[in-house]
C-alpha cells in the first residue's frame, strides 16, 4: 500500500510541526510543511503535486477560498482538507461547495483536533480507495 504525499500549510510553526509528529506516528510518512500558501503551491508547480493538503484557512497571500481554486483549478484529484480555528458554519460550506474535501475545527485542546483530523483523513483516504 502506498503511504499518500501529504503537504501541510499552516503559519503557526507549532500547529504545523504537531500535526506533522502526529501524521509520523500514524505511518504516514511522505510529509512536508509549509508557512504559507505561495510556498506550497510553488512546490506544487515544481512537480511535487501532493494526494493530499491538510491547511488552515488563513494562510498569508492567499485566503482559503482562493488557495482552493488555485488548486482545484489545476490539480482536481488532489484532497485539500481545512483544518481551522475558525469556527464558522458558513464558511465552511462555502469551502466544501467550492471542492474541499473536509472543514475540521482546531479547538482549544490541539491534540483533540488533531485526532479528529485523523479520523477524516483515513476516512477519506478510504473511501477514495486509493491508499
Amino acid at each position: 500500500m502506498q503511504t499518500p504525499r501529504i503537504f501541510i500549510v499552516d503559519r503557526n510553526p507549532i500547529h504545523n510541526s504537531l500535526i506533522k509528529y502526529h501524521l509520523n506516528i500514524n505511518k504516514f510518512s511522505q510529509i512536508q510543511n509549509f508557512p504559507n500558501g505561495q510556498e506550497c503551491l510553488y512546490r506544487i508547480e515544481k512537480n511535487m503535486v501532493p494526494d493530499i493538503i491538510i491547511t488552515d484557512y488563513d494562510i498569508g497571500n492567499y485566503t482559503g477560498i482562493d488557495f482552493l481554486r488555485k488548486v482545484r483549478d489545476k490539480y482536481p484529484d488532489v484532497r485539500v482538507l481545512y483544518f481551522s480555528s475558525l469556527a464558522d458554519p458558513v464558511l465552511a460550506m462555502k469551502l466544501l461547495e467550492a471542492g474541499a474535501s473536509d472543514f475540521i475545527v482546531k479547538t482549544s485542546k490541539l491534540e483533540a483536533g488533531i485526532s479528529e483530523l485523523l479520523k477524516n483523513l483515513r476516512y477519506i483516504l478510504k473511501e477514495a480507495n486509493q491508499f
